[in-house]
């Protein structure tokens, strides 16, 4: 049995399971080991015995061993790590593996001669057996390493952070501070920054009630997460800083310090407060503004481009950008488009841009590149500008340069142009060109009588019906006023242009209706041919409108082609015009005065009177000539007064030889009527030659009564507050409402010469006359028959009970001088009085 080995095989199973290692040393070499030794040093438990116990520890360790085997209660004292524990030695390992760290502990122990266990001595010698207890420790030293290694780490995150890092007492004083922190404040180190700073609310915060809150923040919650405020540096100057900060409070809960971090964002509040300025600034710009990057994906687009497309930010952002409709382009057109930026930098142009639920718009748009300080292309900029109704106004433009904006027909500016084009394709193709010139009767009357806004629809109608009658090809224009144009391209032989006025005329022969009203307006056409009558555009125009002047004045052609005697007469009436300027100022006019007479044909009851004009070159020229002229050019209302006035003066002076009639009939034109000082012009007739206002009888056509109803209404009443009486002439030719006749304060009606001229042989002639005696008669009218001519009439109308009458069977109209002479001889009644 081996001296001082355990006797008890119980004791031997138990040190053997021991998680340590256990060996007996004597004189420094190992006399028993247990298996947990021999697990420790990774070789066979059997060649442990007699080694040396330094042998099994690395070579740097051997010398401590020894010395601890010679004294061990003082050498492992001295190798004792205070507080970082016991000390560790490296133990070899036989399979080369690491050395592990075990932690060793010696025990003298005493022998014993009868082999029973060896107890602990107080005493050592070199002769006495040492227990000696390794214990592993590499996760202990390891954790200590890890230990060490995390405090340096942390050593160095605290001294290199570039977060300001600090602890600070609830009371506002500093215990610890980072340099970075000192760099934020404005300080050489921490020590001067702890040491200065001792009232944290006074002398760190700008306003000391951000520290207040900073407080509550900790106490309410125990957290402070991106705190903003301002702080003094140690120059005085003011910085922005955000902290995120914790309470540390011991085991009672008690706050022991605050710890957090602190960062300067001065200049991130001043670039999100340029970035807020720059979008602010962008979103208040009219223009349309997206920010597309490198992959073509929607970086941001501002609330004008929102606006313009109809799509919000989300459904912008992050997408594949659209700007264009891909439709209205070319292929690839956006690709293109950014091709150009990426070589050029620039793109300007026009495009059509997609809008969310509704149809493509216009826009003006300029692409821009974007690029960083390498060079490189990063981001596109699209600036886009709805152009809406500036293509909406350059279209309305043209329109207005090339049509009238009334009827949408072409307008001179573009019938001339087209006018031209036909010419240049009938020279080339030897074919022939029409022009028709169209000016519209009786258009002024409608104006006067009904106003614009009818005239306008009149217009209208007449434009719509032109277009209907011609070819596509064919131009429909409206020169101005009442005054058409048409041209007929591609013309063959033949009167094709009297073909054309023939359907103009009968389209024009139905009524139009308008307010309520059944309106004619029958038209007067000038017909000319290239190259036949003309070779130039303005040729064609101006023998075109000869043409329909002569038509509107013959009488009963509706239409008439140009021949080169029309250009004469064309000057004659223009100088004809000229002289009627000058006729009133050089007493060239005078009236002639036709009688009306009782039933018994002799009795003068009145006279009209009629003016004529004494050329001094073409002597006495016929009214249908020269009122025509008159009411064109407007001459016609001072011919009018003067008229009036010249009627009354010689009433007055028949009446002071005691042989004037009981009235004298002054014809009124629409125009003089709608004149606005007409009424005074009476007023100052009457007033001015003291003719007794009941001897003055005023004649208008049914056409006044077509227009201003309740202006017309007003003017009449107006007359008869004068005591003038009034009558209608032509009565049955107009195309009104038989209603004003109950409505207006009318004295007479005059039947019109064209029912009395064929009373004898035509049956509705006498009819009419029958019918507008009996209406008169029952609505208390005075009747006068115009133009009779023959005693047949005179009787006819007599038998149909009209006692009144006028015309060359009574009378021609005659001068002055010599209606004196026939009231002389005539057995006229006492005048009025």
């Amino acid at each position: 049995m081996t001296p001082g080995l355990p006797s008890d095989i119980s004791n031997r199973v138990i040190l053997d399971h021991a998680d340590v290692g256990l060996a007996l040393v004597r004189d420094r070499r190992l006399v028993y080991a247990n298996a947990g030794l021999a697990r420790m040093t990774g070789g066979p438990r059997e060649a442990l015995p007699r080694q040396s116990l330094a042998d099994l520890f690395a070579e740097e360790d051997r010398c401590a061993i020894q010395a601890c085997l010679d004294d061990p209660e003082t050498h492992l004292a001295q190798t004792d790590g205070g507080d970082s524990g016991p000390a560790t030695f490296r133990l070899c390992r036989c399979d080369h593996a690491a050395p592990m760290h075990v932690w060793l502990r010696m025990v003298p122990m005493a022998n014993e001669a009868d082999g029973a266990a060896p107890v602990p001595r107080d005493t050592s010698r070199a002769s006495d057996i040492l227990l000696v207890t390794l214990i592993e420790a590499t996760q202990a030293v390891e954790m200590k390493r890890a230990l060490r290694d995390s405090e340096a780490r942390y050593r160095g995150l605290f001294e290199n952070a570039l977060e300001g890092i600090y602890q600070t007492t609830p009371e506002g004083h500093y215990v610890t501070a980072n340099p970075a922190l000192a760099r934020i404040y404005g300080f050489d180190s921490p020590e001067e920054l702890i040491a200065a700073r001792t009232d944290i609310a006074r002398q760190t915060y700008a306003d000391p009630k951000a520290r207040q809150r900073f407080i509550a923040l900790m106490e309410s919650a125990g957290v402070v997460e991106n705190f903003e405020a301002q702080i003094h540096r140690k120059d005085g100057s003011v910085i922005w800083i955000t902290e995120n900060a914790r309470c540390v409070r011991d085991q009672d809960g008690t706050v022991q310090f605050f710890e957090g971090t602190v960062q300067d964002i001065t200049e991130r509040r001043q670039a999100n407060a340029d970035l807020r300025l720059m979008a602010k600034v962008l979103n208040s710009v009219h223009e349309g503004i997206v920010i597309i990057d490198r992959d073509g994906l929607v970086w941001g687009a501002n609330e004008a481009y929102q606006r313009m497309t109809g799509h919000d930010a989300a459904d912008l952002l992050a997408r594949p950008a659209r700007l264009t409709t891909p439709e209205l382009h070319e292929p690839n057109f956006e690709e293109t488009v950014l091709a150009h930026v990426d070589q050029h930098g620039l793109w300007i142009g026009e495009a059509w841009a997609p809008r969310r639920k509704a149809a493509p718009f216009p826009m003006e748009m300029s692409v821009t590149a974007v690029r960083d300080r390498t060079g490189a292309l990063t981001h596109y900029v699209a600036a886009c500008t709805d152009i809406t109704k500036r293509k909406r106004d350059e279209e309305h433009i043209r329109f207005q340069a090339n049509y009238d904006m009334l009827t949408h027909l072409p307008n001179r500016y573009l019938i001339m142009d087209r006018l031209e084009q036909a010419i240049l394709k009938a020279q080339r193709d030897g074919t022939r060109v029409c022009v028709l010139f169209l000016d519209l009767d009786r258009f002024k009357n409608i104006n006067d009588s009904y106003g614009h806004a009818a005239g306008d629809e009149v217009l209208k109608l007449v434009a719509r019906r032109l277009r209907q009658v011609v070819r596509m090809s064919d131009t429909v224009g409206r020169l101005a006023g009442d005054e058409f144009i048409i041209v007929l391209t591609e013309v063959s032989d033949g009167d094709v242009g009297g073909q054309v006025a023939e359907k103009i005329t009968e389209v024009l022969s139905e009524a139009f209706q308008v307010l309520d009203a059944e309106l004619f307006c029958l038209p007067s056409i000038g017909i000319t041919y290239y190259p036949d009558q003309a070779e130039t555009v303005e040729t064609l125009l101006r023998n075109a409108d000869i043409a329909m002047y002569h038509a509107k004045h013959s009488g009963n052609d509706r239409y008439l082609t140009f021949s080169s005697d029309m250009a004469q007469r064309s000057v004659e009436l223009m100088n004809l015009e000229t002289d009627l300027r000058h006729a009133v100022n050089r007493e060239e006019l005078e009236l002639h005065y036709q009688p009306k007479v009782g039933g018994d044909g002799r009795t003068v009851v009145g006279c009209e009177a009629l003016i004529r004009w004494r050329h001094p070159r073409l002597g006495l020229v016929s009214p249908g000539d020269f009122i025509p002229l008159a009411e064109e050019s407007g001459l016609i209302i001072p011919i009018g007064r003067w008229t009036l006035a010249e009627a009354c003066r010689q009433f007055m002076e028949w009446r002071r030889h005691g042989i004037s009639p009981p009235s004298i009939s002054v014809n009124v034109s629409v125009r003089q009527f709608n004149d606005s000082q007409f009424l005074d012009n009476v007023r100052d007739v009457l007033d001015g030659t003291g003719m007794p206002a009941g001897c003055l009888d005023l004649e208008i056509t049914e056409s006044v009564m077509m227009g201003d109803v309740e202006r017309a209404v007003s003017a009449l009443n107006t007359l008869k507050a004068m005591g003038v009486t009034l009558s209608i002439d032509d009565f049955g030719t107009g195309y009104s409402s038989l209603n004003y006749l109950k409505t207006f304060p009318i004295d007479t009606l005059k039947i019109d010469q064209t029912f009395v001229r064929d009373v004898e042989h035509d049956t509705k002639d006498a009819a009419i006359i029958a019918t507008i005696v009996s209406l008169a008669k029952n609505l208390g009218f005075q009747v006068v028959a115009e133009g009779v001519e023959s005693r047949e009439q005179m009787d006819f109308l007599r038998s149909n009970d009209c006692s009144l009458f006028q015309g060359f069977w009574v009378s021609r109209p005659l001068p002055a001088t010599d209606f004196s002479i026939f009231l002389k001889n005539s057995a006229a009644p006492a005048p009025k009085s």
